[in-house]
């Protein structure tokens, strides 16, 4: 089970849409950002969630660690930074149909050519 972190002297948590207020930061985001990091993803992302719901019952973390380590335990897991993939798809196809190269778009969305291509086949 992972402790709550304490507040410390941590990287600067990247603004998460919908947390962030045009009068300043919300108390969620406060929360995250005093997040210690960790190089375990799995246990950063329970320091994450109880800072957001403190309440949250122990079981249910343990059981969810212990779930995400037995189906990802010992394995090299890739973490994307997923934009809003639709939008995104949407956008590769607007492109193409208004004329766009396949090899152009492969470079503006950093995605390779066999991938525009799959994204404009759906």
């Amino acid at each position: 089970m992972v402790k709550p972190a304490a507040p410390a002297t941590t990287p600067a948590t990247p603004q998460l849409d919908g947390l962030l207020l045009a009068d300043g930061p919300t108390a969620d985001q406060q929360a995250l950002a005093a997040v210690q990091h960790s190089d375990d993803v799995v246990e950063y992302t329970l320091r994450c969630v109880i800072a957001l719901a403190p309440k949250l019952n122990a079981a249910v973390l343990r059981a969810a660690e212990a779930q995400v380590r037995e189906v990802f335990g010992g394995d090299e897991v890739w973490v994307g930074r997923r934009p809003d993939l639709l939008s995104r798809n949407d956008a590769i196809r607007r492109d193409y149909l208004a004329g766009e190269r396949v090899a152009l778009l492969s470079r503006r969305y950093q995605l390779t050519q066999r991938r525009i291509l799959q994204i404009l086949k759906t």
